[in-house]
């Protein structure tokens, strides 16, 4: 060998000295690389998930280094999972099957064939075959009053599989596993993430029934555009997810939290939601995926039975209603009378109506009983007799989407003038809505606040002090009629200030609480709505005299909207029994003139026992 050909010869080993150096540096790196953390549910140093069947190493959720260079062991390890998730009936698989998604993730790094490694893994191939995923929706549940844990909404990812009905589809759900327990011991175990979180999958029209057949709850689902090896990660990512078990918090690491993460795991493109807030919404989620440009592609409406119901009955004549009615009922005599002469398309909207009026009595369940079919048999037969199609019915025109709806939060900055002088004021609210805010977005009649406070500064007295802190205020208004026959109601606790004490504000803080329910009138769309409830109420406080009162009272609340103006007027009068029996009366109103959509001036008149007051105020949504 001449000098040439060994100066050739040193300089390919030197290069590939170089490049195994660089490759080995490289492969030592990629334990901090952000799409490794992210499939472990990295946020600041340390997973979100519990230590468990998540990791390959007790230490998995604390040392990335520790989880990526086990799994890069189980790559070339043939050795039959001990504990496969969900059983083993279809034989032994390597550990690495449980992984599916870090095995293609690290295949893809160093260079390996990630079908081969994954070509042993007969469970997760026959479970990613029954999903056949397509494509992904991001699905938003309105508001539920009646459940704790879903009064905000909840968010949930529906799986697309191949072909047109979506009610096939799959979904993946996270959620908290709660048992039975309710009442006080719900709330703090909720609070302070007492409550395992589970990752589950379920059809989508389990789904469907459940939130709009069972509680009522309409659905808007925003189809995402995922590349097509981006839904194949999710499904992956998904199959790893069922074995993790997450601490549950009610107002942060919740429902719709956790669906950030899966999503920026199996799409590393995304930044939907970095860090960790003390307080997440669905409504945030959902506006940080509608917000990142190009992600949803098309968004669909899912009226809840109960609205169509609502929209069948406002889109028919009393004449028509009355007979909806009886065949509802079980008196398909009288019906026939009240449809006599009627043309066979508006008789179809009566019987459809009916059909839809029986079920929403009795649920919406194959289910029912004998009863409810000899009443349910005579209107399918009539409607069978009609060569008459379905009436379409158009969205409700109150029915915005919800990411059109002003945003959670609340500042508000004013300054009002009372007997004695005048004030300035401060306020703030984490969420959610009120009836004076701006309404679209929000279901009608329906208000939630928490931790809502204000704070005032008397001129005259110079100096500052607590207006109030209200824990919970819920508002629940739906429009009475003979149909649905769904009674109204509200509940609230926290400090308030006894202004009908006739004490300086600064000395009436008191801590109250009520529970009233009643009938509403008005506009089922929240156009206009009026009700009266009453019910039982309670305060206790240094103010009061004997220290507390336990009473009843009534109250009227009332709305009314003319475009970008909102008028709330209150009233309410107040009896005890107990403790302090002085009574108390007040009235109150309220207007709102929204600038846009998290911006309005509102002013306002209070009339409490002795005191008066009005106020100007700017209100912040952000």
């Amino acid at each position: 060998m001449n000098w040439k050909t060994g100066v050739r010869t040193g300089a390919r080993l030197f290069f590939l000295v170089l490049l195994g150096a660089s490759a080995a540096r490289a492969e030592s790196g990629l334990w901090q690389d952000p799409e490794w953390t992210r499939l472990l549910h990295y946020k600041k140093g340390k997973s979100d998930a519990k230590p468990g069947g998540f990791f390959l190493t007790p230490e998995g959720n604390a040392d990335p280094r520790a989880e990526f260079e086990a799994m890069k062991r189980a790559l070339k390890d043939e050795t039959p999972d001990p504990s496969p998730p969900g059983g083993d009936p279809s034989g032994p698989e390597p550990l690495r099957c449980r992984f599916p998604a870090r095995t293609r993730w690290l295949a893809d790094h160093l260079g390996l064939d990630a079908g081969t490694l994954l070509a042993p893994c007969r469970r997760f191939a026959y479970w990613s075959g029954l999903m056949r995923a397509e494509g992904v929706a991001l699905v938003f549940a309105s508001a539920y009053l009646n459940n704790p844990s879903s009064m905000f909404g909840h968010t949930f990812l529906r799986i697309e599989r191949a072909g047109p009905d979506r009610l096939l589809d799959n979904t993946l759900n996270f959620a908290a596993e709660t048992g039975d327990q309710s009442g006080m011991l719900f709330a703090v175990k909720g609070l302070a993430g007492l409550y395992p979180g589970k990752y589950t999958a379920a059809p989508y029209y389990m789904k469907v029934a459940e939130y709009g057949s069972i509680e009522f709850r309409d659905l808007w689902e925003y189809r995402l555009a995922l590349k097509p090896e981006e839904v194949r990660a999710l499904i992956e990512h998904a199959w790893e997810l069922g074995q993790a078990e997450f601490p549950y918090y009610f107002f942060s690491k919740n429902c719709s939290y956790q669906l950030m993460p899966a999503l920026e795991a199996a799409a590393p493109r995304l930044s939907l939601f970095p860090g960790s807030p003390p307080v997440v919404g669905p409504v945030d989620t959902l506006l940080a995926v509608v917000n990142a440009p190009g992600v949803v592609r098309e968004r669909i409406y899912r009226p809840s039975h109960a609205t169509i119901l609502r929209e069948r009955r406002a889109s028919m004549s009393p004449a028509e209603r009355r007979a909806a009615k009886e065949y509802a009922d079980g008196r398909p005599d009288g019906g026939d009378a009240l449809t006599e002469g009627m043309t066979p398309p508006r008789r179809a909207v009566v019987l459809d109506a009916a059909q839809e009026l029986l079920l929403y009595r009795h649920g919406f369940n194959p289910e029912v009983s004998d009863s409810v079919r000899r009443i349910e048999r005579p209107i399918l037969l009539r409607r069978g007799r009609l060569d008459a199609p379905s009436m379409d019915l158009p969205p409700p025109s109150w029915a915005a989407a919800p990411e059109e709806g002003h945003l959670r939060r609340r500042l508000r900055v004013g300054a009002g003038v009372r007997r004695g002088g005048p004030f300035g004021e401060i306020g703030w609210r984490p969420g959610l809505h009120a009836l004076a805010d701006r309404g679209p977005g929000y279901l009608p009649g329906n208000a939630i606040e928490s931790f809502s406070w204000r704070v005032r500064y008397d001129g005259p007295a110079e100096r500052f002090y607590v207006r109030d802190l209200r824990v919970l205020e819920i508002l629940s208004l739906t429009a009475f009629e003979d149909w649905t026959r769904k009674p109204s109601w509200a509940l609230g606790t926290g400090l308030d200030t006894a202004f009908e004490t006739g004490r300086e504000p600064w000395d009436a803080l008191i801590y109250d609480g009520f529970l009233v329910s009643g009938l509403t009138a008005g506009d089922a769309g929240g156009g206009a709505m009026a009700a009266v409830l009453g019910g039982g109420e309670f305060a206790v406080g240094a103010p009061l005299r004997g220290g507390g009162r336990l009473g009843a009272g009534i109250r009227l609340e009332s709305v009314f909207n003319f475009g970008a103006l909102r008028a709330v007027v209150r009233g309410g009068l107040s009896g005890y029994f107990l403790g302090d029996r002085r009574p108390s009366h007040r009235v109150g109103t309220v207007l709102n003139y929204a600038l846009n959509r998290d911006r309005s001036i509102r002013a306002g008149f209070e009339m409490r026992g002795p005191h008066r007051e009005g106020s100007l105020s700017f209100i912040f949504h952000h």
